[in-house]
């Protein structure tokens, strides 16, 4: 809210070319007599008579005629199960026992500054050295850097090694974009 009184709304534009900024709107902004308010319906005008509609139009039209993409096929990881961020972290809330690898690569995790809280790295290229000191009774949660290839990779491997294992969908940035907990790494 300006000085004014008149609400501040930042809107963007919708594809069937109408503005919530419209001409009254901008009009009863410039009528404030606030140099904020004028220099705002000035710049709202000048932005509005500047867009070439025929353009935005084209775009959307070309936009709206592309397929979709294809959905990711990795048949080489067979039927590995993944587990998304929100049920590892419901997982740990319950106090539910389960193992967390970080299978990010070294390369990746010799520049990284946290780990997702209770996890422990294992570098992915050597899962049969590490593979015994997990326990086969308790759920194994693989994690990489996105949740592709190398954690499906990592949990694939566990799972032929007898383990109860799962890649965490979106990796160690997924658990980022949550809020998840991390500590410092190293």
């Amino acid at each position: 809210m300006v000085r004014s009184g008149i609400p501040l709304v930042l809107v963007p534009l919708d594809v069937t070319r109408k503005v919530a900024a419209t001409r009254a709107w901008t009009a009863q902004l410039a009528a404030t007599g606030s140099r904020c308010g004028g220099l705002v319906a000035e710049w709202i005008d000048a932005y509005m008579r500047n867009i070439d509609w025929k353009a935005v139009e084209a775009r959307y039209d070309d936009a709206c005629g592309v397929a979709a993409p294809r959905p990711l096929l990795q048949p080489e990881f067979g039927d590995i199960g993944s587990v998304s961020v929100e049920e590892v972290s419901a997982m740990l809330a319950r106090g539910e026992p389960v193992q967390i690898v970080d299978a990010r690569p070294r390369h990746y995790v010799s520049r990284t500054q946290d780990i997702m809280e209770g996890a422990t790295w294992r570098d992915p290229e050597r899962v049969q050295e590490w593979a015994g000191e997990l326990s086969k009774s308790q759920p194994v949660v693989v994690f990489c850097v996105y949740g592709f290839h190398v954690g499906c990779r990592t949990a694939l491997a566990l799972r032929d090694a007898g383990f109860d294992a799962k890649y965490m969908a979106g990796g160690h940035a997924a658990w980022r974009a949550i809020g998840g907990k991390t500590r410092a790494y190293g």
